[in-house]
């Protein structure tokens, strides 16, 4: 490329005499000119080039050259632990059955047909082998089981004697019966009876905490739709209408044919009838 400048310009002005003379000559002229320009600016793009090459050569040539690390030693494979010839190969905490196929079965005797313990080795066996094996006496098992006591049959017996009383009694009677046996059938059922008697025996703060507790405690027990019917009444005499209304919509929605909520609907018409 940069041969083929000063040719390019000589020809130019040879065709410079020339042009003066013929059309053709000067649009060749032209035409040479253009050329020139344009390897006069690939030139000075080239040069540049080169310029910017041999700064970056001498940089890197003049940067030092750290010396190469010196490789990391290899550390020695440590040699496997060497086993003891006085420790046994299975710890004395460990107990080793051996299972007997059942093909070897018939050939062995009924005492060792059972699997059997092996102890480890270079130690005592800690039970002889030898003892023979005895089911348990049925009758020292019903005379240990005579002075148990039969808990179902415990919490059964507090249950209905709580329901046999009436007004606070029977109101306190199912409390404790619920505290001493939360986790019974009957446990949510003696909380709606005891929020009941209290009702009737003229304390409805306490039924209020009754009915709320087994609404709090036993969300899907049996007597889920008396205790929302029970609380949603409290809420409502309170004057907590919101509360009230989302309980029987709550009541209405999982409980939809219960008689709970046939006998809250029955009374809500009535008491806003006699509302003044």
């Amino acid at each position: 490329m940069f041969r083929s400048l000063p040719r390019a310009a000589a020809a130019a002005l040879l065709l410079c005499a020339c042009a003066g003379e013929d059309p053709a000559l000067h649009k060749e002229l032209t035409s040479l000119r253009t050329e020139v320009q344009t390897l006069q600016r690939e030139n000075a793009e080239m040069s540049r080039k080169l310029d910017a090459l041999g700064s970056r050569v001498d940089l890197l040539a003049a940067r030092p050259v750290a010396p190469a690390a010196p490789p990391a030693p290899v550390a020695a494979e440590a040699p496997p632990p060497s086993t003891s010839a006085a420790e046994p190969l299975v710890p004395a905490r460990l107990k080793v059955v051996r299972l007997v196929p059942e093909a070897e079965k018939a050939s062995l005797p009924k005492a060792r047909a059972r699997a059997t313990p092996v102890s480890p080795r270079g130690a005592a066996s800690p039970v002889p082998t030898s003892t023979p094996l005895h089911e348990p006496d049925p009758g020292t098992l019903v005379a240990l089981g005579a002075g148990g006591k039969d808990l179902a049959a415990e919490a059964q017996a507090a249950l209905d004697a709580a329901w046999q009383q009436a007004g606070l009694s029977r109101a306190r009677a199912l409390e404790q019966f619920n505290a001493h046996y939360p986790g019974h059938r009957g446990a949510q059922d003696s909380l709606v009876g005891a929020a009941r008697a209290r009702a009737e025996a003229g304390d409805p703060d306490g039924s209020c905490e009754d009915y709320a507790k087994a609404v709090r405690e036993y969300p899907a027990g049996s007597a889920m739709p008396d205790a929302l019917a029970g609380l949603a009444s409290c809420e409502a005499r309170a004057g907590r209408t919101d509360e009230a209304k989302r309980l029987m919509a709550r009541l209405a929605q999982d409980y939809p044919s219960s008689p709970a909520l046939k006998r809250a609907s029955e009374r809500a018409p009535a008491a806003q009838g006699a509302a003044p």
